[in-house]
């Protein structure tokens, strides 16, 4: 049966200790890693700290757009000479944070996370790759820092499980402890209803047909086992691109007989592309350490990462390591 470790106390010492801290996410933000800013945040606060939450972005994804504000694009000189302590949630490598890891480059770190690749990073690191996410490990630092679980802060936590966890369909046999801590937040106030809501409702039309189109150019590659789809910056002028509908759209495609993989490739402005990954519960594939290949990072089952090279180029280099892959 799986228990979370304890954290070394030097780490919780060390977050009673110092007074002002900056809680770091990394780029294109999701669920997790906002929900587990935001929580740790709040836990800090409640201990009575000074605080700052800062993510390079982007937040245009309309369900998020609105909590720009609430988070610094930059470290200012003015407050790397206060020495701030860092905390970095849910990243595995510090590319994920993109030009934030220079400017933070000589204070001290914590890194809490659950992704399983990437390399090892940060003064010190609380990392539990069998969490189903990292809001769940942030839980646990409010346990070990006996901090109160308030229903708002429940909130951030059940959210960010949720959305790793494609709520409660990627958990295995023998993970009754996640089930455990979920009933725990329910408990608090969480409604897994609205939560669910708050996940999947609240589209607009344009997310359905720019999803509908995501579906009409996908490929199927490699004897069925790969499915491939893809965006680009032309997308912008035909349909709303600002709501990501990638998770609908590994759903829809990983649902398709026979498939092992999906990747789904995002052009962007300099000659970049985002690539996203997830492998089937069945296929050996593990998608973290693909991703790990191209400077990104995740779990086995589930990865991202950004390229500076344009997107065809990158989509044959990677169609061409899966198919190695599934040869191995």
């Amino acid at each position: 049966m799986f228990s979370y470790p304890p954290i070394d106390e030097e780490i919780l010492n060390l977050i009673r200790s110092r007074e002002e801290f900056i809680v770091i996410g990394h780029v294109s933000p999701d669920g997790d890693c906002l929900s587990s800013q935001m929580a740790m945040n709040t836990l800090l606060l409640k201990m009575g700290k000074t605080t700052t939450m800062a993510n390079a972005g982007p937040f245009e994804r309309s369900e998020i757009a609105h909590l720009r504000a609430d988070f610094l694009e930059h470290i200012d000189a003015e407050l790397y000479q206060r020495n701030p302590l860092v905390i970095i949630v849910d990243c595995s490598a510090p590319e994920r944070i993109s030009y934030l890891a220079e400017e933070i480059e000589g204070l001290t770190t914590i890194v809490f996370d659950h992704h399983s690749s990437g390399e090892q990073f940060g003064t010190y690191r609380y990392i539990v790759p069998r969490s189903v996410s990292t809001t769940l490990i942030i839980m646990q630092l409010y346990k070990a820092l006996d901090v109160e679980i308030s229903q708002e802060i429940a909130e951030h936590l059940f959210f960010g499980f949720a959305t790793d966890s494609g709520f409660f369909r990627f958990i295995n046999a023998y993970r009754g402890e996640t089930l455990r801590l979920a009933a725990e937040l329910v408990d608090l106030g969480v409604s897994p209803n609205v939560m669910s809501d708050r996940m999947t409702g609240g589209k607009s039309f344009g997310y359905v047909k720019y999803l509908g189109k995501l579906i009409d150019r996908s490929e199927s590659l490699l004897n069925g086992k790969l499915m491939v789809s893809s965006s680009c910056l032309a997308d912008k002028d035909a349909y709303i691109t600002t709501d990501k509908p990638s998770d609908s759209l590994y759903a829809m495609l990983l649902s398709v007989q026979g498939v092992e993989v999906v990747m789904f490739f995002k052009e962007l402005e300099g000659g970049k592309t985002e690539i996203g990954f997830r492998s089937s519960h069945q296929s050996n594939v593990d998608v973290g350490a693909l991703a790990e290949q191209f400077g990104g990072g995740g779990h086995k089952k589930a990865a991202g990462a950004t390229v500076d090279q344009d997107i065809k180029i990158v989509r044959k280099l990677l169609i061409e390591a899966v198919e190695r892959l599934l040869k191995a």
